[in-house]
């Protein structure tokens, strides 16, 4: 019986979470150089296309 209340109970808890909806927009989001090198060498293992990647989020 404890347990069935205990589980209720997380169960109640855990509907009160927000909606996945509700995730913030992050277009404004600014980002340090060691963060930025690092999001544009997930695109790429190239010298140039990092370099590429990096001056194009810089500028925007």
């Amino acid at each position: 019986m404890k347990l069935f209340i205990i589980l209720i109970i997380i169960t109640l808890f855990s509907c009160s979470y927000p909606d996945i909806d509700s995730v913030p927009n992050f277009k404004d989001l600014k980002l340090s150089k060691d963060e930025l090198f690092d999001l544009c060498q997930l695109s790429s293992n190239d010298k140039k296309d990092i370099d590429t990647c990096i001056n194009n989020k810089q500028n925007n």
